[in-house]
């Protein structure tokens, strides 16, 4: 048995549930409005700031706290996401989107619109076709020989910093289920995703964390544990020899919106770094202590510890160079982060992330993930994560690295967001929980996912708690086990495991690279590829129509008449929405000679060394139920064919969904052809494969079509280049205008890298984001990226402007933690209500600015320097007119402007009563940053 935490120990205090629902309210109208108000309505403002406009909308109350992220319209178009106020009352964000001066209204997307009625019908049935999958004879779930011991660990609220989220500390908190016996044994982290992390009574702590009441005595808040909700997946591992560790990130839950610029991705990523680090210390019996900034206590492992787990029973024990990581919704991208930050580190200080797997993600930041087993589970009635964007995570990395592992996507039909987590599903924790598929709105009353329906799929929580038992343990011991009789269930296979014959699940897998040879991808042009008779062929990516792409693209949209959240491989991106993505072939046919015939590159027509052919399809929008159409296979003199309807159905089939837009989703299925059922064939000399449409008129995407041996493949350790974003600094200027960004490399590196630039708040495109690709050939580290701005003649109350700037989808190269920077626009014609920012110059070449950012220059330091007596300080190489600010260590000895040549010069006067000895002198320019220094011994006066 183990004891709850101390801030969890109160069930018998149980109050109220917390985050109800908000609603949007009138604002109170004032008398006169600010003077930089240039728009209103009931509870919402636009007010004009340095560079462009905020936007503002005001809630009755606190959001509710779920892994979706809000965004503001006005209009009903699409601004762009919106950060959440300290004390999540409302949403704002700026743009330099002129038409927001004439709004009407402003709206959110994070508060349920109950006005709204279910759709009309738009499928004319919603269930799948009958498939037998081959059934395992053992599930990966079943307990293993192995007694497991359980402890809670805590080592306070306020234990560790956490990364990019504002500057402030989170707790070091969770579980350990720890298998008995002697050695070494693979460890697998837990982490949960966005849920509200306090409950109870009196108004909650305005920090948001910890969890405390701030009126009377007698109010009490406590902590949700909801690292505690995946105990079957854990003991199931932990039972069958592996170390499993569920962690807690309620800090990070309760200040992501509003001060984190990924929503918190890459701090739950180092949150799972920072756990392998405690676990490296007390595997090698050193001393774990953190300090607990909240209550100024050092906490020591063995007082954290509370259960059966001592400090000793870890010594030896975890094998740190063969981990897998679960994240659980935002927890999700969280592990995403956490394997390219792991990655970015030298090698040697490199943990084993070997598996890594996202549960329901969100996939905000567009990460691409290296050099680890991925698979990714998408649950079809999920209500919160309804776009299933998880499945960009195996699309973006599939292809984008030079390594050799699989990378899978499972889809599981009837499964929500929440019951994968016990704490989330009603029942299992007094507040906070609820079934998350929408009782109002778009996914309300669709008998496939409501609950309450004859007809519907969803499994029941227990049902759902064993699929998550079952595909967890499943996966971590192929990737870091090597128990390859749990294979089938991520490489595409029609196979089930005992414990979960009553779902159905499919998968999609990219074999590793060295376990397959690539005929066609789809994802480009290809004269090889060539199409003939009633048919039309080509290379499509992303989504148009309502909430879609916007900016022009190279290549036409996938689909246009679908709901975003029905399209999980095209649907945007939050941080990266313009940004291309998943590129396939979109076929369609008007009768039985359309066809595509796709010739097998000579390195590629053996194929006896292979298992299957396998090619991934999914029928178009355009499909009422189903369509088919037929896959032939030849080496130049005879051929094989066959339906896919008779190789895998679902392919062919629009998935399940009657009213609401969110479901019929388009999602690529796995069609798969034994190599030894190409009877008759050389299969040492395959020439061609065709797809010959069906009599009747039909549509469907094709991808990756490939000659595969079913494989898991390995990590290979390697430091990755890593790209980041360099924060920049402009003037507002009088008018629209442009300025320069600058993408960095971490190193140079001997092949392109290429990757997403995007700034949030232009004006240019819906979700108010400009987007450009940007390609750093070999030896190239700084690539500059022009921006629109916008400016005008008027004052306003902000001395500057942040735009937030990403740099996504990288290829080659791994995001890196200045992944997120700002674009930071000065006021230049003053300011109304407070003092002026310093002038930030004429920018110059950006690359050449961060170069020498990076290296500090030598500051001139005229005569002796003495306590009480004037010295003058000059330097070269800044910005002509940027204003640069002298220090003697942590103290100011003043500003000036640089001239027209770039030069400073200050006489400015040490601080009487300076010490004697040696000090450093230093001079940094507020726009470019460049800094120069000189080290100096101050002498006393005589």
């Amino acid at each position: 048995m183990f004891e709850l935490p101390r801030r969890a120990r109160h069930l018998a205090a149980v109050l109220a549930l917390a985050c109800l629902p908000a609603t949007l309210i009138p604002a109170t109208a004032s008398a006169e409005p600010p003077a930089d108000e240039v728009a209103s309505g009931p509870g919402w403002h636009v007010t004009r700031v340095a560079g462009g406009f905020r936007v503002t909308l005001d809630l009755a109350g606190e959001l509710p706290v779920t892994a979706s992220a809000p965004t503001l319209s006005a209009d009903g178009r699409i601004l762009g996401p919106a950060t959440e106020s300290e004390d999540g009352k409302s949403l704002s964000l700026v743009t330099t989107d002129p038409s927001v001066a004439d709004a009407t209204s402003v709206t959110t997307d994070a508060v349920p619109d109950t006005s709204v009625a279910p759709s009309a019908a738009r499928g004319r049935g919603h269930s799948m076709p009958d498939v037998a999958p081959e059934v395992l004879r053992t599930d990966p779930s079943t307990p293993g020989p192995y007694r497991v011991s359980e402890a809670v660990y805590d080592f306070g609220d306020q234990a560790i910093p956490l990364l990019n989220i504002g500057g402030i500390r989170g707790e070091m908190t969770g579980k350990i289920y720890l298998p008995d016996g002697r050695g070494e044994k693979p460890v697998v982290i837990f982490l949960h995703g966005r849920h509200s992390s306090c409950y109870g009574s009196g108004p909650a702590n305005p920090a948001r964390w910890p969890c405390r009441a701030t009126s009377d005595s007698t109010a009490q808040r406590f902590t949700i544990p909801s690292y505690l909700g995946y105990d079957a997946p854990a003991r199931a591992l932990a039972s069958n020899g592996y170390a499993v560790v569920s962690i807690s990130a309620n800090a990070v839950n309760a200040n992501d919106n509003q001060l984190a610029a990924d929503y918190g991705a890459q701090a739950r990523g180092q949150l799972i770094l920072d756990t392998l680090d405690m676990l490296k210390k007390a595997d090698a019996g050193q001393r774990v202590v953190y300090h607990d900034a909240f209550t100024g206590r050092d906490v020591a492992l063995d007082q954290a510890l509370t259960g059966a787990v001592a400090p000793r029973d870890l010594v030896r024990r975890l094998d740190l160079g063969n981990v897998g990581i679960m994240g659980h919704s935002r927890g999700g991208e969280g592990v995403t982060a956490a394997s390219t930050l792991n990655d970015a580190l030298p090698v040697w200080k490199q943990y084993g992330i070997k598996a890594v797997l996202p549960l329901a993600p969100v996939d905000y930041d567009r990460i691409s993930v290296p050099n680890a087993a991925l698979a990714t589970i998408l649950p079809y009635c999920d209500g919160d994560v309804e776009n299933l964007m998880g499945q960009h995570i195996v699309d973006d990395s599939r292809h984008n690295f030079a390594d050799d592992v699989l990378r899978s996507a499972v889809l599981v039909m009837g499964t929500n967001h929440n019951f994968f987590n016990t704490i989330w599903t009603p029942g299992g924790w007094p507040a906070s929980t609820g079934d998350d598929w929408s009782t109002s709105g778009p996914g309300a009353g669709d008998p496939v996912c409501d609950p309450a329906a004859a007809t519907t799929t969803r499994l029941t929580p227990a049902q759902q708690v064993q699929v998550g038992a079952t595909y967890m343990a499943g996966f971590f011991r192929v990737v870091l086990g090597g128990e390859k009789q749990f294979l089938p269930l991520f490489d595409g296979s029609a196979t089930a495991a005992p414990a979960t014959t009553f779902a159905r699940i499919t998968s999609a897998a990219t074999l590793p690279a060295r376990s397959r040879t690539d005929i066609a991808t789809f994802e480009r042009p290809d004269p090889a590829v060539r199409v003939s008779g009633d048919a039309t062929a080509e290379v499509c990516a992303s989504m148009g129509g309502t909430g879609g792409v916007a900016l022009p693209q190279t290549a036409p949209f996938c689909a246009t008449t679908l709901d975003q959240a029905a399209l999980p491989h095209w649907s945007p991106a939050l941080w990266a929405f313009n940004i291309p993505s998943s590129p396939m072939l979109h076929m369609k046919w008007t009768s039985a000679t359309g066809q595509v015939r796709v010739a097998v590159p000579p390195a590629a027509r053996n194929v006896r060394r292979y298992q299957q052919l396998s090619v991934k399809i999914a029928a178009d929008e355009s499909v009422a139920t189903a369509t088919d159409l037929v896959v032939s296979v030849t080496d130049g003199r005879r051929t094989w064919s066959s339906p896919v309807s008779k190789l895998n159905p679902v392919a062919v089939t629009r998935l399940p969904g009657v009213t609401s837009p969110w479901l019929r989703k388009v999602i690529l299925q796995q069609v798969t052809i034994p190599v030894s059922s190409l009877t008759g064939l050389n299969t040492g000399d395959l020439r061609e494969v065709r797809f010959t449409g069906a009599a009747e008129p039909g549509g469907v995407y094709i991808s990756d079509l490939s000659a595969e041996n079913r494989a898991v493949g390995a990590r290979s350790p390697a430091q990755q280049t890593t790209v980041n974003m360099v924060p920049a600094r402009a003037e507002e200027g009088a008018a629209p205008g442009t300025t320069t960004v600058a993408a960095v490399l971490s190193e140079r590196t001997h092949q392109p890298v290429t990757a997403y630039v995007s700034v949030f708040g232009s004006a240019t495109g819906r979700a108010a984001a400009t987007m450009r690709k940007v390609t750093f050939f070999p030896g190239q580290t700084c690539v500059p990226v022009q921006v629109p701005t916008f400016g005008d003649a008027l004052p306003s109350s902000t001395p500057s402007t942040s735009f937030k700037v990403s740099v996504t989808n990288t290829s080659g190269a791994v995001m890196g933690d200045k992944g997120f920077n700002t674009l930071t626009v000065r006021e230049d014609d003053g300011v109304t209500n407070g003092t002026p920012a310093p002038e930030v110059g004429v920018p110059g070449d950006v690359c050449a600015e961060y170069a020498a950012s990076q290296n500090p220059g030598r500051l001139l330091v005229q005569g002796s320097v003495v306590s009480g007596a004037p010295t003058t300080l000059r330097a070269l190489g800044y910005r002509p007119g940027e204003s640069v600010e002298f220090r003697l260590d942590a103290t100011s000895l003043g500003r000036v402007l640089a001239d027209r040549h770039g030069t400073v010069s200050l006489t400015a006067t040490i601080p009487p009563g300076t010490p004697s000895g040696f000090v450093t002198l230093t001079a940094t320019g507020a726009g470019s940053a460049y800094g120069t220094t000189a080290k100096v011994k101050v002498r006393a006066a005589h």
